[in-house]
């Protein structure tokens, strides 16, 4: 009786070994499978990680490398960098050009185009100064405008006796200025050069406009130029410079994109120093 229990038993054990032999083969293969589609999934993840990371580098090393190729001064701009027996110069937070002999009442604040550094706007402001006006240069961060639109705000906190401004700016320098100008009631008149306002708050507030451009510039937009004159005020200046670029109203070289002048830089910054000292005599 109990050799036949045992011999029952150890059939069960047996069937039930020989079960889990056939089934191991059955675990193990469904295993790897998940296995190995977890790994896919993970060599995938990595890889669209990797990807995604490349690009951000690549965006990234992209942006800084347009943002630190400017354009540089040249040496007329440097030469007129220089204190005079007219002008005292000052390089500090902003280019600053202060005429001797004569208390200014008036001032005049440019904001550089995008990525043009600020010295080389120093031709034709130091000139500016010569006729009695304070003249500054904002040096805008990464040489973008836009993102120092309200830098004019503290020059003219630092010059208190001063009782007129002005402010101007050069292609995205103008838009700068324009913002700014629409917000600061201590703003009397904006210059607009190869620029144009992104809205009408100029000619809603009735400010006092300049604009110069030139008729060989291959940078600005045309259309968006003359259309943009519905945007400004009726009484606007409109100065357009034969022979003139989008470059020469500074001393820094040919911009990419630009046309070709067939004015010298110096004749095309002459043109445009009288024009704002014209402007800034009828500013009160």
């Amino acid at each position: 009786m109990g050799e036949d229990i045992d011999v029952k038993e150890n059939a069960e054990q047996d069937t039930f070994s020989i079960t889990m032999e056939l089934q191991r083969p059955l675990f193990v293969d469904k295993l790897e499978e998940i296995n190995d589609k977890n790994e896919k999934k993970s060599n995938i993840k990595r890889k669209l990680l990797l990807g995604i990371g490349i690009s951000a580098v690549i965006a990234v090393l992209g942006t800084f490398i347009w943002l630190t190729q400017t354009y540089s001064p040249k040496e007329t701009a440097k030469a007129a960098l220089v204190s005079n027996k007219n002008v005292d110069v000052k390089i500090n937070d902003y280019i600053s050009f202060t005429p001797k002999n004569v208390e200014a009442t008036k001032g005049f604040i440019l904001y550089p185009g995008a990525k043009v550094e600020p010295e080389v706007y120093a031709p034709f402001c130091e000139k500016i100064a010569e006729k009695g006006y304070e003249v500054v240069i904002i040096e805008s961060p990464l040489n973008i405008p836009l993102l120092g639109k309200n830098d004019a705000e503290k020059v003219m906190n630092d010059y208190r006796d001063i009782t007129h401004w002005v402010v101007g700016g050069h292609s995205l320098g103008g838009v700068a200025a324009s913002d700014f100008a629409s917000k600061n009631n201590m703003v009397d008149g904006v210059v607009l050069l190869a620029s144009y306002p992104m809205n009408d708050d100029l000619k809603k507030m009735g400010k006092e406009v300049l604009s110069i451009w030139g008729s060989k510039d291959g940078v600005v937009n045309f259309k968006d130029l003359i259309k943009s004159r519905e945007k400004l005020p009726e009484s606007t200046t409109y100065v357009e410079v034969e022979g003139a670029n989008h470059s020469q109203f500074g001393d820094y070289g040919l911009q990419r994109g630009d046309n070709e002048a067939i004015i010298t830089s110096e004749k095309q910054m002459n043109i445009t120093y009288k024009n704002i000292v014209k402007f800034l005599e009828n500013i009160n």
